[in-house]
């Protein structure tokens, strides 16, 4: 019989991972709206951004600037892959050559990884030391922060799409590239943005990840999964869907491990997007 100290802390760990979740799914949901590319290498970006905030804290930079230092150098790394590799070219197809640049993308990044940092897991100073108690239970107090900032990141973000003119540019790109296009928006503009702002998400999703778990070259690909498979819950394109569907999948794989075992928390959520894709096809809050 599990504690219930050890149920709130699967729970507030479960949310925590959600939110992380979360950031991923909105940066891939940009791309692949605004640009119609699947990033696969989006959790690298994820790792290397962690790794930055890493390398810059053990330079005496304390862990905050290192976060905003991290996000921004994702943005401009964002930026210029989708100069470089991404920007659509006359007489290629965009998706399977996306595809196939991220692919290799993601080998060269891990790669560099490992022969900068080593394979040995490290860690980063705690966004915060110590707990508080919570109906008689200790919960971490850095993992409540990670999930202040994840919600004022998707707050800020929901702002800007709503609220300022290149938001609403890339919200009407997204919905029809050629009529945008004929409205006087560049597409191309707007496929910068998307990769800037989606790259900044992972490194600060990253960066969260790292302070309250560890940090490995190849500790981007399940967070990309759990990324597409939040989309895929919620639905393309819907902010409250990817927040649901962001809830859903950590909390089941943060309940389901003390439960059941790791095992089970691992095919579980497979499981439940099955289910969600054969009675909802295009996700919880997609439209239909």
């Amino acid at each position: 019989m599990k504690s219930f100290d050890v149920w709130m802390q699967a729970i507030v760990n479960g949310i925590a991972l959600g939110w992380l979740y979360v950031l991923m799914a909105m940066g891939l949901t940009l791309m692949l709206s605004i640009m119609g590319i699947l990033q696969l290498a989006h959790g690298e970006i994820y790792m290397m951004g962690a790794f930055l905030v890493y390398y810059l804290t053990r330079r005496e930079i304390g862990i905050y600037p290192a976060i905003v230092v991290s996000m921004a150098a994702m943005a401009v790394l964002g930026v210029i892959l989708e100069r470089v590799l991404f920007r659509p070219r006359p007489g290629r197809d965009v998706a399977l050559t996306s595809i196939v640049i991220s692919t290799g993308l993601t080998l060269i990044l891990s790669s560099a990884a490992v022969v900068g940092f080593g394979l040995y897991t490290k860690s980063l100073p705690p966004l915060i030391s110590g707990s508080f108690d919570l109906f008689g239970a200790g919960v971490p107090k850095d993992r409540i922060l990670a999930i202040g900032f994840s919600v004022v990141a998707l707050i800020l973000l929901y702002t800007f799409l709503k609220r300022t003119r290149l938001g609403l540019a890339m919200v009407a790109s997204a919905q029809n590239r050629e009529g945008s296009f004929l409205k006087g928006i560049n597409p191309n503009h707007m496929s910068m943005a998307a990769m800037a702002i989606g790259c900044a998400l992972a490194a600060l999703a990253g960066a969260l990840a790292g302070s309250i778990l560890q940090l490995h070259p190849y500790m981007g690909s399940l967070p990309m999964i759990n990324g597409l498979v939040t989309i895929v819950l919620g639905g393309l394109g819907s902010i409250p869907g990817a927040v649901i569907g962001g809830m859903i999948l950590g909390l089941l794989n943060g309940i389901l491990p003390v439960m059941f075992g790791a095992a089970a928390a691992s095919v579980a959520p497979l499981v439940i997007v099955i289910l969600v894709l054969l009675f909802r096809p295009k996700g919880i809050l997609g439209h239909e």
